[in-house]
């Protein structure tokens, strides 16, 4: 009756809730004290050993606090939301949302809950044993026992600690058992845990039972729990699950050879409420002492009682429950462990095209600069014969021109020797000259501006022809684009590629430029920085200095390198020395 109306309680509650959250959704201090509610309840039915029966108010608390909440409510919402997958009997989600719970603490915070980490390693530990899971049980209970002891509860860590023993006895690693159990036991009775010590004391007698050489020991053990447990009622009798202490002392008669006896111990573990194990264990041991009694009828009566016992459909349902439930979890695992190598794949082949693209990528780029090359280095040959043609015509009107002034000085010499009738036709012959002067005089102007321009242009592409492998260079690129963004500095590394770059295109400036001890190493980067074109502003940002600093330093370039107190023509004269064309 209780157990319904706390149900009822936490559906009321659950209803009132969610009404409570769409009327105030928009207040978060209302929000958050409904999701402290939610957590509250969901406790309280956790301590009272109520199942929780319902997971949606949990999804939703846990959902907020993941995104609103501290590290140990985000650690308690997820706690809790196992313990109600737990009570629903999914173990897959409910390790599920122990492992997010430990993923959610903060273990190196101050104010870390130790006790809640503690109790989430607890029923992981707990489900792994249910699961046969003994390894990961043991481990699960060491992390609980060592967050107990760090939350100042040394009594639940010596509980964790008497539990991984029985795993231990599970995985017939008795001497680790043994061990661990030993100084669980010092540890309860130097805390004054006596009673607790003497039911651990129990598993010990299980490890003892069945070797002749403990005997001793399983006789002490024997006397200090008849001694000293509580467990005994006025007549000295255990009753209910305490009586399978009457197992081991009944195994110890018959190791003494003490059959009576045995069989008297064994006898007494019948109890009304008598579970499959306990009647196993009066069944067997019944049935080992007949046998050396050498009672046939007897033999045969447990014999059957003993084997219908362990083959009953109670154990068959129990193995097949442990096994759905352990085929679950192996399905469960594996089917994330798949989505998780599905998604490795899929950002390994992310991976793969992303790379794919930036090498198609540099393919395209580096075609397009060399098709560019092409077409330039076209553009140049062409002008280079244009120039030549040019050149030839000028020298050849020159020379035309140098010939008609001797024509006419010839002429007009034999004419002067004539009489004075030829002056007429001296006057026409010296006009016909002028005129004829005058036009190769034209021409021969317009072919050496057209000769002057080609020379500039043949200079311009010919720089630029030497120029145009060092302007396609990364760094080059890059350090324009960071000028062009004004808030990106240069590392030293960029600047190391810089000068290695120019030491391989413009080796006379590196040449220049080591060879002169007046020019510092931030002179050097400016000297490199000002052969791209850029401004003075551009290279401030970019070396992360002053304005003046750039411009003195420009200067002393200048006045050292080409004896030129000034700034301005600075990038004019390292792009005649060095055949530099930057823009």
């Amino acid at each position: 009756m209780h157990c319904h109306l706390r149900h009822y309680t936490l559906y009321v509650v659950a209803i009132i809730l969610g009404g409570l959250l769409s009327v105030v959704a928009c207040d978060s201090s209302s929000r958050r004290a409904a999701m402290l509610a939610v957590l509250d309840e969901a406790d309280s039915l956790n301590r009272n050993y109520i199942p929780i029966t319902s997971d949606s108010l949990l999804l939703e608390a846990t959902g907020y606090f993941d995104s609103h909440g501290t590290p140990n409510e985000r650690l308690r919402a997820h706690y809790l939301l196992g313990c109600a997958y737990r009570d629903m009997e999914e173990a897959p989600r409910a390790i599920e949302c122990f492992l997010d719970a430990i993923a959610k603490a903060d273990t190196v915070g101050n104010d870390c809950n130790y006790h809640v980490l503690a109790c989430v390693y607890a029923q992981l530990a707990n489900i792994y044993h249910q699961l046969l899971l003994f390894s990961q049980e043991i481990e699960a209970r060491r992390l609980s026992a060592y967050y107990e002891k760090l939350s100042g509860n040394i009594y639940f860590a010596l509980y964790e600690n008497k539990m991984s023993a029985g795993a231990y006895i599970l995985l017939n690693k008795e001497d680790s058992a043994e061990i661990l159990l030993q100084n669980v036991i010092r540890l309860y009775r130097e805390n004054g845990y006596e009673q607790d010590a003497i039911q651990a004391s129990n598993m010990l007698l299980y490890i003892y039972i069945n070797h002749s050489n403990h005997l001793p020991e399983v006789r002490n053990l024997i006397n200090q729990y008849e001694e000293k447990s509580n467990h005994f009622d006025e007549f000295h009798e255990l009753h209910g699950t305490f009586k399978q202490f009457y197992y081991y002392k009944g195994m110890y008669y018959e190791r003494v050879h003490q059959l009576d006896s045995a069989e008297l111990y064994y006898r007494k573990i019948c109890h009304p409420e008598m579970g499959i194990t306990s009647e196993s264990s009066m069944y067997k041991g019944l049935l080992s002492v007949f046998t050396k009694l050498h009672q046939a009828d007897s033999i045969a009566k447990y014999a059957q009682l003993y084997c219908t016992t362990n083959d009953s459909s109670i154990a068959i349902k129990d193995q097949e429950r442990t096994a759905q439930m352990a085929t679950s979890y192996n399905y469960n695992r594996y089917q994330k462990q798949a989505l998780d190598n599905a998604r490795t794949a899929n950002q390994r082949l992310y991976i793969v095209v992303a790379l794919l693209s930036v090498v198609i990528l540099g393919i395209i780029t580096a075609f397009f600069f060399y098709q560019q090359y092409k077409r330039k280095k076209k553009v140049l040959e062409e002008l280079e014969r244009e120039y030549e043609e040019a050149q030839n015509n000028f020298v050849r009107i020159k020379r035309q021109l140098q010939q008609l002034d001797e024509k006419y000085k010839d002429v007009l010499n034999s004419l002067q020797k004539e009489d004075t009738e030829s002056q007429a036709i001296i006057t026409k012959l010296n006009d016909q000259h002028e005129a004829e002067k005058e036009q190769l005089t034209q021409e021969l102007h317009s072919y050496t501006e057209r000769v002057e321009l080609l020379e500039r242009q043949l200079k311009i592409s010919q720089y630029a022809r030497a120029s145009l492998p060092f302007l396609n260079l990364g760094i080059v690129r890059r350090i324009k684009l960071y000028a062009e963004d004004g808030r990106r500095q240069l590392s030293e590394n960029d600047l190391n590629t810089l000068a290695d770059a120019v030491k391989e295109h413009f080796p006379d400036l590196t040449t220049d430029l080591e060879g002169a001890p007046a020019i510092t190493p931030l002179a050097k980067n400016v000297c490199l920085l000002a052969m791209l074109n850029l401004k003075p502003g551009e290279i401030v940002n970019l070396l992360g200095i002053s304005s003046s600093q750039v411009s003195n330093l420009r200067k002393d370039i200048n006045a050292t390198l080409f004896h030129e107190n000034t700034t301005r023509t600075l990038y004019q004269n390292l792009s005649q020395r060095y055949k530099i064309l930057s823009s």
